[in-house]
């Protein structure tokens, strides 16, 4: 039974946390629970010893910032792993431009999944806090005063849990949620902002709670794929919308029909597309020239892999029978983290993990990209670049059968003779037309249409109520 499932066949709207329904704090912890269950990876941060020394070593990092946190009219939430190098400076690839352009604007920044912040001075703009006071302030909250989680309903989600044969701690993410709530009506103490962006809401429900009390517009900007598959944007129930954004803005058209009469994240008409900021500003960079390109001599074809952190293992497979078949390919696997360790893969030659490019610079120079169903599927196209899908039990085509349905730009394999196929038969279109193509996916002129979403809709919106 998945979530969908779950959400209809049992009174989850009954589940409830001092007045408010607990649901939506618990499905995507539930979520991440059943895809354990199917054998992915996690996407649970874990907290060990290493995790709290990083979160030691992260704690001072702009805390001088709370002290001046009444001048900032926007703060906006992200996290470092979304910078990226342009130009000599590390920039958020989906923020960026609301810390340049809207003046007062501070960001407070969670340093995970990469454990650290950039240095300033790498930085274009250094008006910027760590979440880690964040995440420590509620973490002591909770324990002093959060520790007692009383459940109305309690036993329809003992039941639920049960039945679907997962274990979870949910008192734990129910204490943090309050813990949030807690946390950030004492920073709206300190300071009243005048909207809040999130890269990402569902994690932070207890300070949206907060920010909603208030009558703060709470913002999310689209960060990765939004479909009918993502949990955390499908939400099948009426659950209020306290713990919910009042506007998210997105890539492009594309995302708003799956917020229809059935599904209650968000109302449609504050669906809003914009556009992708670093995609714009990066096809128009040239290349760092410090960098040297990966060599192609040998080869007659490069292949870019967008590698994504569940789904690497099925991926890795089905990479060495094709690169075997042909060597006449270079393979560049671009992971999330540079850093990260593949010791214990063994590739073959024409298979090279690429840390010193991100997967945009890749994309520059490939002939074609793989990977299962990241975000990179759609960016991809901006590069006139097609893409080879792995529809490893059909996760590519679920993803984007519907949406990349054009074979001029977008095939779905699952064979090593498929794959072989694609190679020697298939008629993509030339770069000029599928980077053409892609403006059905993402919408231009970023920086222009957020500006006048926020000064002419949710700003002008504030003033007259």
């Amino acid at each position: 039974m998945g979530l969908k499932e779950i959400e209809l066949s049992y009174s989850t709207e009954s589940i409830l946390l001092d007045g408010d329904c607990a649901w939506p704090i618990l499905r995507y912890k539930i979520n991440e629970e059943l895809r354990k269950k199917n054998g992915l990876t996690s996407r649970t941060l874990k907290i060990n010893k290493t995790l709290v020394f990083k979160l030691l070593r992260t704690l001072f990092y702009g805390l001088n910032e709370i002290l001046r946190i009444k001048r900032y009219k926007f703060w906006v939430f992200s996290n470092s792993d979304r910078r990226r190098k342009i130009r000599g400076k590390y920039v958020d690839r989906v923020m960026e431009p609301i810390v340049e352009n809207q003046i007062n604007t501070l960001v407070i920044e969670n340093p995970y999944p990469l454990g650290k912040h950039y240095k300033k001075d790498d930085l274009k703009n250094k008006n910027i806090i760590s979440q880690t006071i964040f995440f420590s302030c509620t973490k002591l909250i909770g324990f002093f005063l959060s520790r007692r989680v009383r459940i109305e309903n309690e036993e329809i989600l003992i039941k639920i849990l049960k039945e679907s044969g997962i274990s979870l701690d949910y008192k734990a993410v129910l204490r943090n949620h309050r813990a949030q709530y807690l946390f950030m009506k004492l920073m709206l103490k300190l300071a009243t902002p005048r909207i809040v962006f999130f890269v990402y809401s569902a994690s932070s429900m207890g300070y949206i709670k907060a920010l909603k009390e208030k009558n703060i517009p709470v913002v999310e900007l689209q960060h990765g794929v939004i479909n009918e598959l993502h949990y955390a944007y499908n939400v099948f129930k009426d659950f209020g919308n306290n713990f919910y954004p009042d506007y998210l803005l997105t890539y492009g058209v594309n995302e708003s029909k799956i917020f229809d009469a059935n599904n209650f994240f968000i109302k449609s008409s504050n669906v809003i597309p914009i556009g992708y900021y670093f995609l714009e500003e990066f096809i128009n960079s040239p290349i760092d020239g410090s960098k040297h390109l990966p060599d192609k001599k040998g080869f007659t074809k490069i292949i870019v892999l967008s590698l994504q952190d569940p789904f690497e293992k099925f991926m890795f497979k089905f990479l060495n029978d094709i690169s075997l078949k042909d060597k006449t390919i270079l393979f560049l696997l671009v992971p999330r983290d540079p850093k990260k360790s593949y010791k214990e893969f063994q590739f073959p030659v024409n298979v090279r993990v690429e840390r010193n490019f991100n997967v945009y610079e890749c994309l520059k120079i490939a002939d074609f990209h793989m990977t299962i169903n990241s975000t990179c599927a759609i960016e991809s196209l901006c590069f006139g670049v097609p893409n080879i899908l792995y529809d490893y039990k059909n996760w590519a085509s679920s993803y984007y059968g519907e949406v990349l349905n054009d074979s001029g730009h977008t095939v779905f394999v699952d064979s090593i003779i498929e794959f072989e196929r694609i190679m020697k038969n298939h008629q993509f279109y030339d770069k000029e037309k599928i980077a053409q193509k892609s403006r059905d996916f993402i919408e231009s002129g970023f920086v222009c249409n957020l500006d006048n979403v926020i000064e002419q809709k949710i700003l002008r919106k504030e003033e007259n109520e």
